[in-house]
């Protein structure tokens, strides 16, 4: 129908009834189609944008897609001229139409577009698809345009538009639309006349200041002298959409800013939150932003490349970073460019979950591809050093690099670093310089604290409490001793790492031992011994035990007859071999002995905690030994000895006489006097009771007098022995009146034998051997001394008063330590050896050579345990904000000598979640174009479609995953045909907004699973 009325036109004739035109009119129109009266059945509306795509399919094809629903085929056409072409169509999608009001599907819409250069109409095409037109320009000559419209055009990034809403409503009042009436053509320049053109636009708009066009402004149209008539036919004047008088801009006043530049977020799609962080976090990038913006892109498609996507990635990402930043969204939708990924990843088909890290790269290698400047690449190999200087090696590598991967991604992110393999058989070294696109940095292993108490070897200084952090896994026991050494500033070697397990050595571990299975609660000592160098003698290592002579073992009835006392006068007698049953008199043992003897065997009640002495072989004595086991001791036991003179009676056994009587009763039964004896003890009441406390009331509440006696005692001790809870008597050292003895113990942990006193004489003592420290509690004695247990004393490690938090908390200088450490490569990465000519686990170390612009790194917090399981390390990694400084990381080519490697952090992709679900968010700030530590828009927090704002405080969490830094004072080298930095325009909008953000109140959204 619409070729119909261009066929009228053309012949001067007036519009009878529609008629079907036949195939050949369009391209009668087509090729002679020229500015006179138009005549319609409805409206003309003259489109300013219509949302396309523009690439180049090599040197000979211009490829344009316009994306529109629904169009009516039957009167659609797409004609053809030298300089331009013209889309007329009409469409019933009501998402366009909504676009602009007053508008039907009988609506005739009309888009033109001068080119940049010319074309051949007779050979260029046009298809239908469901949701666009596909129209092939054919070029008249072979050459690169760099770009669809003509340059004199200020257009939209890459030639790609968004429909803008355009209605009659927006016409002046003299311009009808509806309107019946013939009424007078505006007159249009003719060829070779110049027009007046509105002020030109400044070159470095932001990215939302898209000029309006004209259809004035696409072409030339010839202007003939028309006629007007009095008759009222259907010629009105063709309907354009100008803006009203005075705007220059109808973007402003059609697209109404809903937001700050910078403040529009990105709709989940599904699952799609990884790729949200990641488009954010590099629009936020300032170069490759201004990159896109200003078009410097546009020339630069590779159309050829197979790896890439002909250039559909960059438009579309160039779109994309348009819509952010111009402020008409609060969120965008980014399905076309996940489409266009998945087009060439299947592996992003679909709304599953993925690694935000593996979407980011495989971007950013997709943009590398289509904006290659290297159009065919040539063969190259890698370089090895051969024995060359690092230098010449690095730079012969890296322009072997540029010579196959040359594009402005390249220039911005990548780096370089230096691989040196070591042969563990025949020393063979390789080294060579291979670039990275960021930095994969290894976190260290999940740690865990262990709580560990050090002795020194001198028995008067306190223990201390020390807190380690180790590896969970693979840790030893000369990471604690190392700890430890570099805290009290002694050898590792001179350390000794024991396990303590119910009062006594569970353990004492080899400096290799594994520290895997010992967990935060359990027991552990470090006791410094002597060294064999400083002595010049050998050394003897002993391990002491304490235990009581009599257990405290509470007994509430007679084993016997199974009768409690009747009275609390009444005392039961316990058994003098284990100490563990009692009885009311001899019957009652008599008849209990038959069942008895069995399990009647010496018990074992070990108090206080162990330790660790070593003395040199010559001064191994008695002496010696009684001084040190007694230091040692007072800091785990509270030892009493009450206070009656030398050679008195016990006050306990005074009271209780009757019980001697018993006992010497006993003595003429001879079978239980060959089991043992039944000793008179105060029985402890309940056996919820502490015995040790009941034995000490007792002895202390049965005369008044001890009381008094306690206190002067008290007072006659020296300042320097007196310990809480402990009486050492002045008679200690000569034995008659020690309080305990000591025994030496088989390797069984049986009684061998008591160590006889003698003094200062040298005693002979096996290596590594355990004595048993045993107090003398028995109150048949006439010396007996009341000991029980104490929480050890010690003091505080000041250094290990924050290790509890530091657990689990590294900084990004360690994850960067670690990267370039060396490890040896596991047996399915062996290198191949050229030298010994087989497959070796070789040493490989990387090492930092080349730093790029923006530097990215990944901090690999999932780690692969098999090949269905994945863990995730949660633990803090603190890193700069400001100033990381990478001058002792970066061996090689540093750049400008003068200036460091500084980076200051712009942005953070977070992982919230574990492995089986997770969500992605972003912090991001737009830093200034010239420092980068200051921001035309501050801190944000991007959260698909939320976007708030931030204090830069908040960046730095526990869940960031990637980080994306920018060097100081190192401009990345942008193509000859960029047109620069954003303009007044941008920088006033991001000013704005940058002011906006830092009076808006800080407000972090919280991430939920996406």
């Amino acid at each position: 129908m619409l070729a119909y009325f261009f066929h009228c036109y053309q012949e001067k004739m007036p519009v009878i009834a529609p008629v079907p035109p036949c195939h050949a009119e369009s391209t009668l129109i087509a090729s002679t189609l020229h500015t006179n009266t138009w005549i319609y059945p409805e409206p003309m509306v003259n489109l300013k944008f219509v949302k396309n795509d523009s690439y180049e399919k090599g040197t000979d094809l211009m490829v344009v897609n316009v994306y529109m629903k629904e169009l009516c085929r039957q009167t659609s056409r797409v004609l053809f001229r030298e300089q331009d072409f013209t889309l007329i169509f009409q469409t019933s999608d009501p998402n366009f139409l909504r676009l602009h009001p007053d508008c039907g599907p009988n609506t005739v819409f009309k888009w033109q577009v001068k080119l940049r250069n010319l074309i051949q109409p007779d050979q260029s095409s046009y298809a239908f698809t469901p949701s666009r037109i596909d129209i092939s320009l054919k070029k008249r000559h072979s050459q690169r345009w760099g770009g669809l419209e003509a340059p004199a055009t200020q257009g939209a990034v890459g030639g790609a538009k968004v429909a803008v809403s355009s209605s009659p409503s927006t016409l002046e009042k003299s311009q009808p639309g509806s309107s019946q009436h013939a009424l007078p053509v505006k007159e249009e320049p003719r060829v070779g006349e110049e027009k007046a053109k509105p002020p030109r636009a400044p070159e470095d708009l932001g990215l939302d200041a898209v000029a309006p066009r004209s259809v004035s402004e696409h072409m030339s149209l010839k202007q003939e002298t028309t006629v007007a008539t009095p008759k009222p036919t259907c010629m009105v004047q063709p309907m354009t959409h100008t803006p009203p008088a005075g705007s220059e801009r109808a973007e402003e006043v059609e697209e109404k800013k809903v937001c700050l530049p910078g403040f529009t977020g990105l709709v989940n799609l599904g699952n799609t939150c990884f790729m949200n962080s990641v488009i954010q976090s590099l629009s936020n990038t300032r170069e490759l932003r201004d990159y896109f913006h200003d078009r410097g892109f546009e020339s630069e498609i590779n159309c050829n490349n197979p790896l890439g996507t002909g250039g559909r990635l960059a438009i579309s990402f160039a779109v994309l970073l348009r819509a952010l930043w111009k402020g008409t969204h609060h969120a965008f939708q980014p399905s076309k460019l996940k489409a266009i990924v998945a087009s060439k990843a299947s592996q992003f088909t679909g709304y599953a979950q993925h690694d935000a890290q593996e979407f980011m790269a495989f971007l950013l290698d997709g943009l590398h591809e289509d904006l290659n400047r290297i159009q065919n690449k040539p063969y190259t190999e890698t370089v090895d050093s051969d024995g060359r200087q690092d230098e010449f090696v690095a730079e012969e590598a890296w322009q072997r690099h540029k010579m196959r991967n040359d594009s402005f991604i390249v220039d911005l992110f990548q780096g370089q670093y230096k691989s040196k393999l070591v042969c563990p058989v025949c020393s063979k070294v390789s080294i060579t310089f291979d670039p990275f696109l960021y930095l994969p940095v290894p976190l260290p292993q999940k740690q865990k604290v262990l709580t560990v108490f050090y002795f020194a070897k001198d028995p008067h200084k306190k223990p201390v409490k020390f807190l380690v952090s180790v590896s969970k896994v693979n840790s030893s026991t000369t990471e604690v001793l190392e700890s430890i050494s570099r805290s009290v500033r002694n050898k590792p070697e001179n350390l000794r790492l024991a396990e303590v397990v119910k009062n006594r050595f569970h353990r004492i571990f080899s400096p290799s031992q594994s520290l895997d299975m010992v967990t935060s609660s359990e027991l552990l000592f470090c006791f410094e011994v002597l060294s064999k160098d400083l002595a010049k003698e050998r050394v003897v290592l002993l391990k002491v035990q304490q235990r009581p002579q009599v257990p405290s073992i509470p007994i509430t009835k007679c084993a016997g007859c199974m009768k409690p006392p009747a009275s609390d006068d009444e005392k039961l007698k316990r058994c003098t071999r284990c100490y563990r049953v009692g009885y009311c008199n001899q019957a009652c043992q008599k008849n209990h002995w038959p069942n008895h003897k069995t399990m009647c065997r010496p018990s074992v009640e070990n108090i206080g905690l162990p330790f660790l002495i070593s003395v040199p072989e010559s001064r191994l004595t008695y002496t010696r030994l009684t001084q040190l086991l007694e230091a040692y001791s007072r800091y785990s036991v509270n030892v009493f000895q009450p206070p009656f003179q030398s050679g008195r009676m016990s006050p306990e056994a005074s009271l209780s006489r009757v019980d001697l009587s018993v006992s010497e009763c006993q003595e003429q039964e001879e079978e239980p006097s060959s089991a043992g004896e039944v000793e008179s003890q105060a029985e402890q009441g309940d056996c919820g009771t502490t015995p040790q406390k009941e034995t000490v009331s007792l002895a202390t509440s049965s005369q008044d007098s001890l009381v008094e006696k306690e206190t002067s005692c008290e007072k006659a001790i020296k300042p320097e022995a007196v310990v809480t809870g402990y009486q050492q008597p002045s008679e200690s050292a000569t034995g008659s009146t020690s309080q305990f003895y000591i025994t030496l113990l088989d390797s069984s942990q049986k009684e061998d034998r008591k160590l006889e006193d003698k003094g200062d004489a040298v005693l002979e003592l096996p290596d590594d051997c355990t004595l048993e420290l045993v107090w003398k509690n028995n109150e048949k004695q006439k010396e007996y001394v009341l000991v029980r247990s104490k929480e050890l004393e010690f003091d505080e490690d000041p250094g290990s008063a924050t290790e509890t938090s530091r657990a689990g908390h590294f900084t990004l200088e360690q994850c960067l330590n670690l990267f370039t450490k060396p490890e040896v490569l596991a047996p399915e990465e062996a290198w191949y050896c050229p030298k010994c000519q087989q497959h070796r686990e070789a040493s490989k170390q990387l090492l930092l050579w080349r730093l790029p612009n923006v530097l990215i790194i990944q901090l690999k917090r999932f780690s692969f345990r098999s090949f269905i399981w994945r863990d995730k390390i949660n633990d803090m990694v603190d890193f700069p904000v400001r100033n990381l400084d990478l001058s002792k990381f970066c061996i090689g080519h540093k750049g400008d000598i003068q200036q460091p490697p500084i980076y200051d952090l712009y942005a953070v992709i977070n992982h919230y979640g574990g492995m089986i679900g997770g969500h992605y968010t972003a912090y991001a700030r737009l830093p200034s174009d010239k420092n980068s530590q200051r921001s035309d828009v501050g801190w944000r927090l991007f959260d698909d479609s939320t976007v708030t704002t931030v204090e830069e405080s908040q960046v730095v969490t526990r869940y960031a995953y990637v980080l994306f830094y920018r060097r100081r004072n190192s401009p990345v080298e942008r193509p000859s045909h960029f047109l620069g930095p954003l303009g007044a325009e941008s920088s006033a909008a991001t000013g704005s907004a940058a002011s906006q953000v830092s009076s808006a109140p800080s407000h972090v959204t919280t991430a939920v699973s996406s």
